[in-house]
């Protein structure tokens, strides 16, 4: 098993979509910040939802 496989990630097409969605503008510029903030909220929600994939799993098996 690759241990260093990246399993799920944000991009900026993510970012545009949901700009666009919630008619929030943002410039190139402001990525850095974008990108600060949403590594702030995911910081403690990754193991939620690892743990969530993993009870699922567990559920169907």
């Amino acid at each position: 098993m690759d241990e260093n496989k990246i399993l799920y990630a944000i991009s900026v097409e993510d970012v545009m979509n949901v700009s666009e969605e919630v008619n929030i503008p943002f410039d190139e510029k402001d990525l850095p910040f974008i990108e600060d903030k949403i590594g702030d909220f995911m910081g403690s929600k990754w193991s939620e939802a690892i743990e969530y994939a993993l009870q699922k799993l567990k559920g169907e098996k």
